[in-house]
């Protein structure tokens, strides 16, 4: 699997996972805010969201490490989602901002290299998504507020699944248009 096929699976696999999430928040509104307040913290699905980016930046790592170190990156990689899993709080939402930084670094990039149609458009999305998931890892109680603003204002629920859905048509259009 080259390069291209990658960025093309990443795309389709994008569409529905933001096509799934803007279901998600519009279903936001049947449940009790309790259990849903308690997503940034969750520590299962963010101990394998955090498996996933590391796993990501492992060979990202391997040409600016020392020499010597290479064959340490997997087991520091193993002691830091550990340590993680122990003592780190607002996992979920630390490692889901994590990924959508690696998710908007890999489209931007290369969107670049294979010419993406409406660029433009698509470079400003995914900084946008970038932008968000600095902001979940840096203030990951800000995924919280957002869901208690999502179930108290019907306003903020359908912009973000509106949201949410612009993302959805704009991957899987350009998925689409490498395809076609």
């Amino acid at each position: 699997m080259n390069y291209y096929h990658i960025y093309l699976s990443a795309l389709f696999f994008a569409s529905a996972v933001f096509l799934f999430s803007a279901i998600a928040v519009l279903a936001f509104s049947g449940r009790s805010p309790e259990k849903l307040e308690k997503l940034p913290r969750a520590v299962l699905p963010g101990v394998f969201i955090a498996a996933a980016d590391l796993a990501w930046c492992i060979p990202h790592s391997e040409p600016i490490a020392p020499l010597w170190m290479v064959n340490w990156l997997i087991p520091i990689a193993v002691v830091a989602l550990w340590l993680s899993y122990k003592f780190l709080d607002y996992i979920f939402s630390r490692a889901l901002g994590g990924l959508m930084i690696l998710s908007a670094h890999f489209f931007l990039y290369a969107s670049f290299s294979f010419h993406a149609p409406l660029k433009p458009y698509f470079s400003v999305l995914c900084y946008i998504m970038g932008l968000t998931g600095i902001f979940f890892c840096g203030k990951p109680h800000l995924m919280r507020d957002l869901i208690r603003k999502i179930i108290g204002d019907s306003l903020w629920k359908y912009s973000i699944a509106g949201v949410l859905f612009i993302y959805f048509l704009l991957f899987l259009g350009i998925g689409i248009s490498y395809v076609v």
